[in-house]
């Protein structure tokens, strides 16, 4: 899953905006999602700095999916123990709304009020997906995203709660860490996962800056000046994608998307699941690789319900804005003709 996912979105030189403000920036992430919004060096960060508030140790376990990346499991190591289902130790749950289709949050929250399960969100593949009308990671007691998912940020991400004081805990911990030592770390950092990111290089020392990054929550002013500086372009940049996935949805069959098509979700994804018969996913990542377009099969929770998954082979297909309308139009042809 890495190759796909690390690769995107950074065929682009990113933009600078060398006014970026820090209060700017969480002042409109805050209004765009309506509770407090704190920006940190990586949505990792973020996920410790919660597990930490809640008073979560090594006894406690985490319910989380099957597939989640090495990072998190290695963060949740450090203050829980992830699960695969719910036991009697149960804490917490991390719900994580896979490549930005939104879980079925009426059926999770059920369920883990229930349990008495505290719902976080992992949000790290969209900042604008919606589940009946409701913005994702506005659900659980907090959630987090991930800039370089969706910006050419290397590093940045946020934290988004309701929560008062998890908000004033995290912002006491950045306080206190804003240091010479924070700033040395995000140069290391940046530098690492800029080699990585676009040359596919590094990869064990990306590991480990992703492991030790929680105790660095500071984003430097350098990955600021990647992001919109103000609402409206943090929305077009939004849009931009969104409208390359509205283009796939009406251009591919309809009967490939099985998620797309669930009245109750808007997603804006990362990727796009396309459920082609078993025997053809094969062929057609091939077709698609001869056209310079870079697929990977990977399995979709079409339940979209941690508490009750349903794993499905597809082909996960990119839809982010860096793509060209030639790249869509090409990727469709190939999966229609597949």
């Amino acid at each position: 899953m890495r190759g796909l996912l690390d690769e995107y979105p950074y065929s682009i030189r990113p933009r600078q905006n060398r006014k970026n403000n820090l209060a700017v920036i969480e002042d409109y992430l805050s209004r765009f999602y309506g509770r407090s919004a704190l920006v940190l060096a990586s949505a990792r960060t973020g996920l410790y700095a919660i597990y930490k508030f809640l008073g979560l140790n090594r006894s406690d376990h985490i319910l989380m999916p099957d597939f989640m990346c090495q990072a998190v499991l290695n963060i949740t190591n450090t203050s829980g123990f992830p699960v695969k289902r719910a036991d009697e130790k149960t804490k917490a749950v991390l719900v994580f709304h896979q490549w930005g289709y939104p879980q079925k949050m009426d059926e999770v929250i059920t369920e883990a009020k229930k349990r008495n399960l505290i719902v976080i969100e992992d949000c790290a593949h969209s900042f604008n997906s919606s589940y009946k009308g409701r913005k994702i990671g506005t659900f659980g007691k907090a959630a987090i995203f991930s800039f370089a998912k969706l910006f050419p940020t290397y590093l940045g991400g946020v934290l988004v709660s309701g929560n008062a004081g998890l908000i004033d805990y995290v912002k006491k911990d950045r306080a206190q860490k804003d240091k010479f030592v924070n700033r040395l770390f995000n140069f290391i950092a940046g530098r690492i996962a800029k080699k990585s990111f676009e040359k596919g290089k590094a990869r064990f020392w990306l590991d480990i800056i992703y492991l030790k990054s929680i105790h660095y929550p500071n984003l430097g002013r350098k990955y600021l000046r990647y992001l919109p500086g103000d609402l409206q372009s943090f929305e077009t940049e939004l849009a931009a994608r969104k409208q390359n996935y509205q283009f796939l949805k009406s251009a591919l069959k309809k009967e490939l998307l099985i998620p797309d098509w669930d009245a109750d979700i808007d997603p804006d994804p990362f990727l796009i699941p396309v459920f082609l018969p078993e025997q053809k996913l094969m062929s057609c990542r091939e077709a698609l690789l001869r056209k310079g377009i870079f697929t990977e099969i990977l399995h979709f929770d079409i339940n979209r319900n941690l508490f009750a998954p349903d794993y499905r082979k597809s082909l996960a297909i990119p839809c982010h804005q860096m793509m060209e309308r030639r790249g869509l139009e090409k990727m469709a042809e190939v999966i229609n003709q597949a």
